[in-house]
């Protein structure tokens, strides 16, 4: 029902865009008046749907003036919200799409391309103070080639990510600095060069907004090639100064560390030398000494033991003593020229036992009370003056004596290349 409020509040609206007024847009066919929860539409109109030309009246000053399509804002119109803010530009379903207008109530705009009510496509950002954007935009943010300054004057040229520059840009600075380079989040990262207004000049790295890597850095008293960390110089580098000084090695949060040779704490009389010390063909006879092993079987005389025959002993002669010395333990590998001499001294020592039997024999002829005390199965020998026994023979006792008592432990291959002898 339209009561004189609504025809009131009709006749007494001010249009913005031309051929928008209640008397011109009351001339269109099929005008008619819609009201429906506190909106108010006044246009062109469709099977009862708003279709053509026309006003729409909403609350809290919520105005849209423009062209409709089965009851959407569709086509070219304008604006005006509630914060006082407007757009005027093309709408396609009910939202901006296409070339548009979007002012601020503060004074700010967008002048540009749209799609499903977001700024997207090539458009301008201006504001207040001067700051402004230039370039493309997806979803509402700069993204793509832009340019934008800011409102101390800066200005960069480049490649946008999300709002940030990111990717290969350029930017001058209002103090006469320039830097031309790569960007990632919104600061210099990877490779850049870095034009100072004094005339200096960097060409590096760069890492979150800062020198970080390796570069090269001159000015007029100075030039450095080395890495950097956090704008400083920091590691292996080298600095030359105007006049010709250098310092090159390792810096540390843009001092030079000066290296100092450490000293050992050996005394130096103990430092070795190029020239052989005096003993030094007593010590290569020493080294070159071969194994005991392969050496004559003449015992040490420093090492020499009493020999059992300098005593009066009893031995039980036993023909197993010479068995067990035949099947040595096949787990040691004895050396091929070892079993030939073990060969000639078990020899030796056979015709040993016959000599001493014979010479037992002729002792018992002439001590029959020496006889009689020994026992039936024993056989007794006594020092003998006039006669040295063979060292031979002495030397495979003990080998006998040795072998009998390692080939029981339970390491015995760890004596395969040791002597068997206890003067070895």
């Amino acid at each position: 029902m339209i009561d004189n409020l609504i025809i009131l509040r009709i006749q007494n609206y001010k249009y913005n865009t031309k051929g928008y007024s209640f008397e011109e847009l009351k001339k269109l066919p099929n005008f008619s008046i819609i009201t429906s929860k506190n909106k108010i539409y006044f246009g062109q109109v469709f099977n009862g749907l708003k279709h053509g030309r026309g006003v729409l009246l909403m609350e809290e000053d919520h105005v849209y003036e423009g062209e409709f399509n089965n009851n959407r804002k569709h086509g070219q119109g304008w604006e005006v919200f509630p914060s006082k803010s407007n757009y005027k530009g093309l709408y396609v379903n009910g939202k901006p799409e296409g070339q548009g207008k979007f002012t601020w109530a503060n004074g700010e705009y967008y002048e540009g391309e749209w799609f499903n009510g977001n700024k997207h496509g090539y458009g301008t950002w201006m504001g207040l103070k001067g700051d402004m954007y230039t370039g493309y935009w997806i979803d509402g943010k700069p993204n793509g080639r832009g340019q934008h300054k800011w409102i101390n004057g800066d200005q960069y040229k480049g490649e946008f990510k999300d709002s940030l520059k990111h990717g290969f840009g350029e930017e001058l600075f209002t103090n006469g600095d320039r830097y031309v380079g790569m960007y990632q989040n919104g600061k210099p990262e990877g490779d850049g060069e870095y034009f100072y207004s004094s005339g200096a000049y960097f060409h590096g790295k760069f890492q979150n907004g800062l020198k970080t890597g390796y570069g090269e850095y001159r000015c007029s008293t100075y030039s450095y090639k080395g890495y950097y960390v956090n704008d400083k110089k920091h590691g292996e580098g080298e600095l030359i100064y105007s006049d010709g000084t250098k310092k090159q090695g390792k810096f540390f949060n843009d001092f030079y560390e000066k290296t100092v040779p450490r000293q050992s704490s050996v005394p130096s009389n103990t430092q070795p030398s190029n020239t052989p010390p005096k003993n030094y063909q007593e010590i290569m006879r020493a080294c070159l000494k071969p194994p005991s092993y392969l050496s004559s079987t003449k015992p040490n005389p420093k090492k020499q033991q009493p020999s059992p025959l300098n005593k009066t002993v009893i031995v039980q002669r036993n023909k197993l003593d010479f068995n067990c010395l035949e099947k040595p333990n096949k787990n040691i590998q004895l050396q091929s020229d070892r079993q030939n001499s073990k060969r000639e001294f078990q020899e030796r020592d056979i015709n040993r036992k016959s000599q001493d039997k014979h010479v037992l024999q002729k002792k018992t002829t002439n001590n029959v009370q020496s006889n009689k005390s020994s026992p039936k199965n024993q056989q007794t020998i006594y020092k003998q003056t006039s006669r040295r026994p063979k060292e031979q023979s002495f030397r495979f006792d003990t080998t006998k004596i040795n072998f009998i008592t390692k080939t029981g432990l339970k390491g015995k291959q760890s004596f395969k290349y040791r002597s068997y002898s206890k003067y070895d």
